[in-house]
């Protein structure tokens, strides 16, 4: 039987860690006043209002990379109505309740009447239904004018995020009524176009200096209803159907419905003593739902998760394999879309440019403009070092969770391939180790997961020499090729596990000998181009934790490096050390707190016996994601100390919802429980470690190969833990932590 729910405040242990009240958690931080809804990379963004306003400009509806309507205003009567309330219903569903005060009609002897006005935003695959009905609450007629103010920059999203703007000669807008507006962009074979059209039957529709124009017979006890179809097009062959009927109620829409939950349910759930665990797992699980990137179908079971929203719904290599690695705990079959995205996109050329070489996993693909005529290399762009390793990781995690060696095999020349990269590419100059540098004078500098141009810097704020070689890099290295063995092995190629197995200890050894700091008794934050180590003091030791390529007494003493206070601000692990001269906790990755970094630090406390350590970064994190509007993690906050302040400060341009921050959610389950699958060998280990502040955890339908298993763990009063788990025979469960963890292996 579960205890009752801890929340937080609530006496005893929680009060003695310091816990944020329960009154003010309840209070959400709103970064941004703007509203976000997605159907995979087409997204809105509009402010509180419901509007796309010229003066704020980076708001707009998305799609294929460019931004197709830059401007949406609504006006009545020549004034614009105020939101009174707003609701996202669903990730690609938004509502606003809108009010306009004092409109005069000419059919009124009413003055100021009033004018309540909804707004429905449904998205669909390159495609805006909106729905718009308008009411008044007077016991008078009006006649009224609706006015849209509709414009469309085409611009592309690179544009937008760096608020650097291109000339567009070539830009039309084709008024062919009574109810079709057309906006279009060429450039050479390059096209975008804007198909606006209403469903509803409406006489005396028309356009005029940038307005729709819609006249209102509003009675007053009738609703006036428009609806209205945005389709964006990227060629000229394109010539979508309206709509039958209103998507909002539709047969179609119902059957989209049933395929968004099937995600939902097919996924493991959760019920802990811990409400802010719950509620902040079940929001994660909704954030990877409308994080999903399908190539058309969205009822394909096949589908990777994108980086974040707005700014990054797209195909990325490092956030798309950690955030599928993240999610094997609800959905391990979710890796297989990844694994297949990232295969069909593996470069086979050399190419500067691009940063591509033979066997890479790619970073980022775009398909807007800019990528188009290369402006910018995003074709895709393959600047990123960890990739390569992490897409090995994932193809051997779901080895593990899934053990399906034939499902797999289609994927045996990819990781061939990526091996054959980490060894004569990712190892520049042959002596052993990972490193990286741009080949191209507009490649990115940093190619780690700090890819920020001052993510990597030396204990003086200076940027090290290139190339460059971050201790995590040397991590998901050794541990890609210690856990690819077993899938070698598998596949039938003997000589070629063994080797990988001798690699990795090899590597492990050298990491040792290089890396480790021992007049600090600290980890290197990476090796410059002198091969001379960088002493900065970052979280990056945290990933290292995570794959084990420490021994236990180095281990240990990096993981309480982390913990100190310049590292751990309370809510979190910070990017950068607080001493530092460059640290700025407002900064992007110079002394912010990203919740997935912090996470993997948490995982690696664990595997290294710092259980204690590990609970405070979760609890910060579980505190934190309260406090933040919908329960939703974002990308990255503040890395403000929390004794100073009672919430977590936002950072400014956040990406929310963000995919491994999502993520990071469901890894805490598995750190708190020690869920590890071998479905190779048949065993599911179970080593769980509860907190005092969440003394009851149960994990449902567990997804261990091709069964469904349930998971109960309950602390006891001296700090143990029970567990029962309830599994087919065919799975022996072992308690304890599996053999590929033991850190005295060597």
């Amino acid at each position: 039987m579960l205890t009752r729910p801890v929340l937080p405040g609530s006496g005893g242990d929680a009060e003695a860690v310091g816990r944020t009240p329960w009154r003010t958690l309840i209070s959400a931080v709103h970064p941004n006043p703007t509203v976000k809804i997605n159907h995979g990379a087409t997204f809105l963004v509009t402010d509180q209002h419901g509007s796309v306003p010229l003066e704020a400009r980076d708001t707009g509806l998305y799609a294929a990379d460019t931004r197709f309507i830059s401007r949406h205003e609504l006006r009545l009567n020549g004034r614009r109505p105020q939101s009174v309330a707003s609701a996202r219903l669903s990730f690609r569903h938004a509502r606003w309740h809108l009010i306009a005060d004092d409109i005069d009609s000419a059919t009124s002897d009413m003055r100021g009447a009033r004018v309540a006005i909804t707004v429905d935003r449904l998205l669909g695959f390159h495609r805006l239904h909106e729905d718009l009905v308008l009411r008044t609450y007077g016991r008078t007629s009006l006649t009224l004018l609706l006015e849209i103010a509709l414009e469309s920059d085409f611009a592309d999203l690179f544009e937008v995020r760096r608020q650097t703007w291109q000339r567009r000669a070539d830009l039309q807008t084709i008024w062919t009524g009574p109810n079709r507006l057309e906006m279009r962009y060429t450039n050479g074979d390059f096209m975008r176009r804007c198909l606006v059209r209403t469903l509803t039957d409406r006489a005396g529709i028309t356009y005029a200096n940038g307005y729709l124009r819609f006249p209102v017979d509003l009675k007053a006890s009738d609703a006036w209803h428009l609806c209205l179809q945005y389709d964006l097009l990227t060629d000229d062959k394109e010539h979508p159907k309206l709509a039958k009927s209103c998507p909002l109620n539709s047969e179609e829409e119902d059957e989209h419905q049933q395929h968004a939950l099937h995600w939902q349910r097919s996924v493991s759930r959760i019920e802990p003593a811990d409400i802010r665990l719950q509620f902040a797992y079940e929001r994660a699980i909704d954030d990877l739902s409308a994080l999903r990137l399908h190539e058309h179908d969205s009822s394909s079971e096949h589908w990777m998760p994108a980086a974040g929203l707005p700014w990054f719904m797209a195909l990325f290599g490092r956030d798309s394999a950690i955030a599928s690695m993240q999610a094997m705990i609800a959905q391990p079959q979710a890796a297989i879309g990844t694994l297949d995205n990232l295969a069909r996109w593996q470069s086979d050329v050399d190419d500067p440019v691009r940063d591509a070489e033979p066997g890479k996993i790619p970073h980022e693909l775009r398909v807007g403009e800019w990528a188009h005529f290369g402006i910018i290399p995003h074709r895709p762009y393959y600047g990123t070092a960890d990739a390569t390793p992490l897409y090995l990781l994932l193809l051997a995690e779901h080895h593990r969770w899934v053990g399906d060696t034939g499902e797999l095999a289609p994927f045996k020349s990819t990781a061939e391939r990526c091996l054959e990269w980490i060894d004569k590419y990712g190892d520049r100059d042959g002596d052993g180790f990972q490193e990286y540098a741009p080949r191209s004078p507009n490649g990115y500098r940093n190619q780690a997961w700090r890819d920020a141009h001052d993510g990597v810097i030396d204990e003086n704020g200076i940027f090290p020499e290139l190339p460059i070689g971050t201790c995590e890099l040397q991590a998901y290295v050794f541990a890609a090729k210690l856990h690819m063995a077993p899938l070698f092995e598998a596949w039938g190629d003997h000589e070629r596990a063994r080797r990988l197995v001798v690699e990795a200890m090899e590597l492990r050894r050298r990491f040792h000998e290089t890396f480790w700091l021992e007049d600090r008794n600290e980890l290197a934050f990476a090796l410059d181009g002198n091969k001379k180590p960088v002493r900065t003091v970052v979280s990056n030791p945290g990933h290292c934790l995570w794959m084990g390529i420490l021994d236990l007494r180095r281990g240990r003493l990096a993981g309480e490096r982390l913990m100190q206070p310049d590292m751990f601000s309370g809510w979190g692990v910070r990017t950068l050390s607080e001493d530092h001269p460059s640290y700025d906790p407002h900064s992007y990755q110079r002394g912010s707190v990203w919740p997935h970094d912090s996470v993997m630090a948490a995982a690696g406390l664990r595997r290294y016996g710092l259980v204690e350590e590990a609970w405070k970064i979760i609890d910060g994190l579980l505190t934190a994601v309260m406090c933040f509007e919908d329960i939703q993690m974002p990308e990255l906050f503040a890395g403000l100390r929390r004794a100073e302040f009672a919430v977590p400060v936002p950072y400014r341009m956040a990406n929310v919802p963000q995919a491994w921050s999502a993520g990071a959610i469901l890894q805490m389950v598995r750190i708190l429980l020690g869920v590890e699958p071998d479905v190779p060998s048949g065993k599911l280990y179970v080593d769980p470690a509860l907190p005092p502040w969440c003394p009851v955890l149960t994990l449902h339908k567990l997804h261990v190969g091709r069964h469904e298993v349930r998971v109960h763990a309950e602390r006891k009063e001296d700090g143990s833990c029970t567990v029962d788990v309830e599994a087919p025979t065919s799975i022996e469960v072992v308690r304890g932590t599996p053999p590929w963890m033991d850190l005295q292996r060597d």
